[in-house]
């Protein structure tokens, strides 16, 4: 992880997240712009550290809001931004020994992004690559216990997709690094999917997670993309964590489910 840090550092001190307003998919002509609500629900099963279960059972769960928006001055260059709210959060923690129950709600980090694209169209297929730089302002809301870093962070994010009539693949690749002491992390993810209709799209998302601290997991699910008109566009996913492990020198909440559901409109 130390060359892809130093690679990072040195050309690209910028923090990046590969999924973007609308949909990953819109507006594609100058001038567009749009906006998309995202809710998300997460649910972990266990407390580890490493490969050791220190508290079975002790679950954390996660309701949060996302509000994301989009404007495309010209096809290759757009400027995004999410903002969440974390409508209620709530985990069992091991503090000095004890059992504790924390929770955490309001107002998330705030990520402004400026993806660029570069498309091709080959004879039976499209496709574009993506270099997204962002940048996360540390404006989350301060409880007994954080959802988000509340911490400045930078990095790059590198994604190729590619579409034929029928057939849809997506791959990427971030590295995330934070102020304080906050861990560093890459993440990574691959998506196939079938193009059922001209309008639906069935896919299977792949999201991998490696982090200084020693944290990873595997993420895999279905999702189903439908775009009802050129206004309104649906989401719908729901994802695994498949052999988490915890960090090597403190204790985390590793694997569960995530569900995902969006409505998003472009103009």
């Amino acid at each position: 992880m130390k060359f892809y840090k130093f690679f990072l550092i040195l050309f690209f001190p910028l923090i990046v997240s590969g999924d973007q307003p609308i949909m990953n998919m819109m507006p594609r002509w100058d001038g567009g712009y749009g906006w998309q609500i995202l809710y998300e629900s997460m649910s972990r099963d266990n407390l580890l550290q490493a490969d050791e279960v220190i508290g079975k059972g002790w679950t954390e769960d996660i309701q949060q809001l996302n509000f994301q928006g989009v404007y495309t001055w010209d096809r290759s260059i757009r400027v995004t931004v999410k903002i969440p709210y974390v409508l209620n959060a709530e985990r069992e923690n091991l503090i000095k020994g004890q059992k504790i129950s924390q929770t955490d709600q309001g107002l998330g980090d705030i990520t402004i992004a400026l993806p660029l694209k570069k498309y091709f169209n080959l004879m039976r297929r499209t496709g574009s690559w993506t270099l997204a730089p962002q940048v996360r302002i540390p404006t989350g809301s301060k409880d007994s216990y954080d959802v988000w870093e509340r911490a400045w962070g930078s990095a790059i994010f590198l994604g190729y997709e590619t579409e034929t009539r029928n057939y849809f693949f997506a791959t990427g690749i971030s590295y995330w690094m934070f102020d304080s002491n906050k861990d560093d992390f890459i993440h990574s993810s691959l998506d196939i999917g079938w193009n059922a209709k001209d309008n639906l799209q069935l896919l299977i998302e792949n999201d991998f997670h490696d982090d200084s601290a020693g944290k990873n997991y595997y993420l895999v699910g279905p999702a189903i993309y439908w775009r009802q008109n050129d206004i309104r566009h649906y989401r719908f996913e729901f994802k695994r964590e498949i052999n988490p492990t915890g960090p090597d020198n403190k204790v985390d909440h590793i694997g569960g489910n995530k569900i995902s559901i969006g409505v998003g409109f472009v103009y």
